[in-house]
């Protein structure tokens, strides 16, 4: 009976060693499975990769600053009308009306001068004559066949109404050419009395000294064949 028992106790013992030795295997292979089993790498192939030769540009950042904004420009000047010289073919030219009947400058200082109580011519006044109507000259035909390129130079002397009193001629010249000129004592064609009758009829602002309305002489240019 003991052996018997000692049998079976043996047979038990030995199966539970085989049944520990395989759990035992089966781990190890489970292990070595784990560890060594090849990785899968992703298969790329030649369609899957595009290649592009586009640059990628960058352009340069531009720093700027804000300007001060600039003045307002200035408000335009009038005009104010200024006689030309130059010989025009039109017969009258009238620049403005006004009124010649200037008041006395209540601003004059008492007791300075009484050139404006007299007739006297004011050589040098502090406000000179300033022409209002230029009547141009008639060019006499023969003037204009001959191609006559001249200036007459006319002195204006001008009474207290702005009225041309006296004109005279102070230089003649005679041009060659625009620049080349010789001064004659007097030049034919009619020039001269056409000159002197067109001068007669201008009108001018008076001068003025000192508050008072006075003659004074003042000179212009008449020109021919420019």
């Amino acid at each position: 009976m003991d052996n018997l028992q000692r049998k079976i106790t043996e047979g038990e013992h030995s199966y539970r060693v085989r049944i520990m030795s395989c759990i035992v295997v089966t781990e190890l292979i489970m292990l070595a499975l784990i560890t060594f089993w090849p990785e899968q790498k992703e298969e790329r192939t030649y369609q899957d990769i595009v290649y592009t030769d586009q640059n990628i540009l960058v352009e340069e950042v531009q720093i700027t600053t804000q300007e001060s904004s600039p003045p307002p420009p200035p408000k335009p000047q009038v005009p104010v009308p200024v006689p030309n010289d130059q010989v025009i073919e039109e017969q009258v030219l009238e620049l403005e009306d006004i009124d010649l009947s200037i008041e006395q400058d209540p601003l004059a200082l008492e007791g300075l001068s009484t050139a404006g109580n007299n007739n006297q011519v004011a050589s040098n006044p502090q406000l000179p004559p300033s022409v209002v109507r230029i009547v141009e000259p008639t060019v006499p035909e023969a003037a204009k066949k001959a191609n006559i390129k001249a200036e007459i130079w006319v002195s204006f002397l001008v009474n207290k109404k702005g009225e041309v009193e006296e004109a005279t001629i102070s230089q003649i010249r005679v041009y060659e050419d625009e620049n080349d000129f010789r001064l004659v004592e007097t030049i034919n064609y009619g020039l001269p009395e056409a000159t002197l009758e067109a001068a007669l009829k201008w009108k001018f602002r008076p001068a003025k000294n000192n508050g008072q309305l006075v003659k004074a002489y003042t000179k212009h240019i008449f020109t021919y064949g420019f």
